[in-house]
């Protein structure tokens, strides 16, 4: 499949999808250095998504990885320490990533541990733009922050819990914006220190 005939694909599910999807336009460098790597015989869903937007936003709550806003490989950088690839995140500094054999994983904000999500990434596609399927997976994180209006939350903000959300609490949270990038940091300071994941 080629890339305009990829790219299209996608458009069209996120578009018929019953989420409400933003996608960011790419930047031409970054995306031709990622279409440049792309050496098979035609183009997957994660290359097209990669080049073909500068990332994409699902419900507000969910951050695909592209060429632009929410660059791959700047996030790649910052997120080694999971050892997998990551191609997406949560506000609540859950990440999404693909390890060697190419299926889904995700680093579990709430337990600091890698658990696998199961399918690959073109499935990990069909799973987010089915409403009732993403809704479920969140309802438990979204109860911890009643009232928050995750679509006004930026782009290169996350959700900060106190007590944050690895520590088992009948508590109440308080939630605060803050940048993803520190509450990415933090949890994975926390997760290098416990030496927590599968392999």
């Amino acid at each position: 499949m080629t890339f305009e005939e990829q790219i299209n694909r996608i458009n069209s599910m996120f578009e018929s999808s019953g989420c409400d999807i933003d996608v960011l336009p790419p930047e031409e460098s970054k995306a031709k250095r990622l279409m440049s790597q792309n050496t098979g015989s035609g183009v997957s869903p994660l290359a097209a998504v990669l080049a073909g937007t500068g990332g994409v936003s699902v419900n507000g709550i969910l951050r695909l990885y592209g060429s632009g806003t929410l660059d791959f490989f700047e996030k790649n950088k910052q997120l080694s320490e999971t050892g997998f690839t990551a191609v997406a995140e949560d506000i609540f500094g859950g990440i999404f990533g693909l390890d060697k054999d190419s299926m889904m994983l995700y680093f579990m904000p709430d337990e600091l541990k890698i658990e696998e999500f199961g399918g690959d990434y073109g499935e990990f596609l069909d799973w987010l733009c089915c409403r009732e399927d993403f809704e479920r997976f969140y309802r438990d994180y979204c109860k911890e922050c009643p009232g928050l209006l995750f679509s006004e939350i930026p782009i290169d903000k996350g959700v900060s819990l106190y007590p944050p959300l690895w520590e088992n609490t009948d508590e109440k949270r308080s939630a605060a914006a803050v940048a993803i990038s520190q509450l990415l940091d933090v949890e994975l300071e926390i997760f290098k220190k416990n030496k927590g994941g599968t392999k």
